[in-house]
Formats: structure tokens, sequence, C-alpha cells
């Protein structure tokens, strides 16, 4: 009967796949194509997301560019990371970094594949915070990441980049050499490089060795200080600042969660 041969008949891969590239290196593959290798090495490799493909193979993430060598792919960090007087910068790492802890799950399904890891915080050298990254990726490269983040024993302040009012800290993105930069924000066209200015979403297109491309950052309802307040260069950065100049201290025992999407696509001729 029908039934019987269909129960018979291998199950059909999907066309997620995740790939050990080395003892420090995991890459999520759709289709046979890479869409973001996750890096979780030890000191600066860790732990960031490069490159960053679109459905047809473009790479719009850069890595230790020469103007900015702290610029990792997608990466995440804060200027100012102070526990009881103690003060370090996850951004430039210095004093403060993330340490990769463990892969919790790594699963693939018909149409998504998911990645939960656990990294630590630590300040000059000591344990201070626990990271938990969720990595939702769906078709056509797109993907929602979480960082649920909690101190550990005692309050710990993060704040933005207290140089000229910047800001700049948090979710962000560093791009690749290309030409022909645009940025938008759900509120149209950004002609000039800002600071401070809320947005629910950001994208930066461009023209790369192999073909026309933009990747979007959406914050997603719900985040703390929604809608954030963003950081655009044309030189090649987007990044969704939280909590700012004005700091937020996270509390142990009442964890914060950041919510994003990101979507990386192709762009026609």
């Amino acid at each position: 009967m029908m039934w019987l041969f269909l129960l018979a008949m291998p199950a059909l891969a999907g066309p997620f796949k995740w790939v050990e590239l080395s003892s420090t290196e995991l890459a999520l593959q759709e289709s046979g194509k890479t869409f973001f290798v996750y890096r979780h090495g030890a000191g600066r490799d860790c732990c960031y997301l490069h490159p960053v493909n679109t459905p047809a193979g473009v790479t719009v993430t850069d890595d230790g560019p020469v103007d900015h060598k702290h610029h990792r792919g997608i990466f995440w960090g804060w200027p100012q990371v102070e526990r009881n007087g103690t003060k370090g910068d996850s951004w430039l790492r210095k004093g403060a970094e993330h340490r990769f802890d463990r892969i919790v799950e790594k699963k693939v399904f018909d149409d998504e594949a998911l990645l939960r890891v656990e990294h630590t915080w630590l300040l000059d050298g000591k344990p201070v915070a626990k990271e938990t990254v969720t990595i939702q990726a769906f078709l056509k490269h797109q993907m929602n990441v979480s960082l649920r983040m909690e101190a550990l024993d005692a309050p710990l302040r993060i704040a933005g980049a207290p140089e000229q009012n910047k800001g700049y800290g948090g979710f962000s993105a560093r791009f690749a050499p290309r030409k022909a930069t645009k940025l938008r924000s759900n509120k149209g066209p950004v002609e000039k490089d800002e600071d401070h200015v809320p947005h629910s979403w950001a994208e930066l297109e461009g023209a790369y060795e192999d073909g026309r491309a933009v990747l979007r950052i959406q914050s997603l309802p719900g985040n703390p200080g929604y809608p954030n307040e963003w950081c655009l260069r044309h030189y090649g950065f987007i990044g969704a600042n939280f909590p700012g100049v004005s700091g937020y201290t996270l509390q142990p025992g009442q964890p914060v969660t950041l919510r994003y999407t990101v979507t990386v696509s192709d762009v026609k001729p």
C-alpha cells in the first residue's frame, strides 16, 4: 500500500546543516552555502559571527579592519563595564571580555536551525556575568538573535562610549569593503552619519566584490529602551545602542534580554 511505501522512504534532509570547521568555528549552511560562522575561540576570537553571507554567497561582514581592529562581524560589547570600582572595556577587549563556556543546543529542523550557547563575562579576569545567546535561523538568511545577560554576585554597570557623548555599545555589525554605500532606517535614507537618533531598524546596502547586498538589523519591541538610539556610519558600521551613555546596571537574579532580527539579502542590479 502507498502508506507502507511512504513509511519505508528515508527522511528527506532539510536545507540547514551545522558544520564544525575547527574546534572554535561552527558554520551554519543553508542549501550547501554558508549563512554564518559562529566563532568561539579565546580572547579576541570570542564570541561573534563572521563571515555572514547572503543566499548567493556574498560576504557582507568584516573582521578586524585596519581602521577599527576591534570590529568583528556581528558582535556586541560595551566600552564601560564596571563592578565595585573595577572598570573594563569589552568593546576594545581591555580588561573585560567574553569567554565561551559551552554549546547548550545545536539543532536543525525542516525550515529552521537553532543554536544556544553560554558565555561568561570576565572583568579583570574574574567572572562577573553570564550570557546566553540564542540564534534562530530561518530560510533565506534571516535570524533572530537574543542576548540574555545576568550579573553574577554583585551589580554590574554597563554603558556606551562617553567620548564626544557618542554612546555606542551593544549589538553591532561591521561591513566588508564595498562601493556605493547606502544607509537606511525605518525613517528613510540616512544621508549623514548619525548618533542618538531612535530607529526600530537600520540597514546598510553596498556593492561588494561578488554582488550587491544589504544587511538589516531590527531591534524588537520589548527591548529595554526601545526604540534604540543608533550609531550609523557610512564607512561600514551600524549599531543598536543599549543603554547609551546613561548606563544600565545588571542585577544578580534579574536577567535582561535583548532581541534582534538580522536579515541578509541579495540586491538585483
